[in-house]
């Protein structure tokens, strides 16, 4: 339904996470959902050679833990992404999360462009191509249980565990990937791995009052709808986006703060 203030906000597909940040900046959106390396990357102009800074960007809340799974083709023993050295691996779709994730990942673990072949394809395809053995292994994430995991790992694929030293490195980098685990009931088996914020970002020059409204509406639905589909987000973590958090929502989390 529409938020009670009467905002109307009209959903639109997208090709995920990176075209949601470049479709704010350019205006075709005021609002989207990204994830915090994505967004973090964009905004500092990291995400790729030759692209500026996404200056446009804001931040009005973090959302909650993704985590990104792993997993090597059923036969194939992998201990940890460092073994990936000499495969072939998924990483996603062009300009989704799980690709830029999955690319800090690999540079976490001291893997460049040589040492593995990298193919961004989607998570369907990837999964087929993983069965059939023409790729080695598959990066995905998902809150929920994701369709193409749940096929290979019913299949024997293996999930690899994503920690140690190098993840511990690269998120005292990046402290808005979390350590965390794909759950055992999801896929049947449980592993430590990294997740990713998901952020609620804007246009910075959406309006201070509209913004407000919009970040109070947010809070006041988690109250009324049992959480639902962010029972995991971490409240008091909200204002915590490692963009600029837009004036509108900075003065929400003021407000609260001094209600409390």
């Amino acid at each position: 339904g529409q938020p009670a203030s009467g905002l109307q906000i009209t959903a639109v597909r997208s090709a995920g996470a990176v075209a949601n940040i470049d479709a704010v900046q350019r205006g075709q959106a005021e609002l989207a959902f990204t994830f915090a390396d994505v967004a973090y990357l964009a905004f500092s102009g990291q995400l790729a050679r030759g692209r500026p800074p996404v200056d446009q960007l804001r931040g009005i809340a973090v959302l909650q833990v993704t985590p990104i799974a792993l997993v090597a083709r059923p036969g194939l023993s992998l201990q940890s992404p460092a073994d990936l050295r000499g495969h072939s691996v998924a990483v996603g779709p062009e300009g989704s999360g799980t690709a830029v994730t999955a690319g800090l990942l690999l540079q976490a673990f001291g893997l460049t462009e040589r040492d593995v072949h990298v193919e961004t394809t989607g998570f369907e395809e990837a999964a087929t191509k993983l069965l059939s053995g023409k790729l080695d292994a598959m990066f995905d994430n998902a809150i929920n249980r994701s369709a193409s995991l749940k096929r290979v790992a019913d299949a024997g694929a293996r999930f690899v565990p994503i920690e140690g030293p190098s993840v511990d490195r690269l998120r005292r980098d990046y402290p808005f990937l979390t350590a965390t685990v794909v759950s055992r009931e999801l896929y049947g088996s449980s592993v430590h791995t990294i997740g990713v914020d998901g952020l609620l970002i804007c246009r910075s020059d959406l309006d201070e009052t509209l913004v407000y409204q919009l970040t109070r509406e947010l809070f006041l639905s988690l109250k009324s709808l049992g959480r639902g589909a962010l029972r995991f987000m971490d409240v008091l973590q909200a204002p915590a986006t490692p963009i600029p958090l837009h004036p509108g929502a900075a003065r929400y989390y003021r407000e609260r703060e001094l209600s409390r």
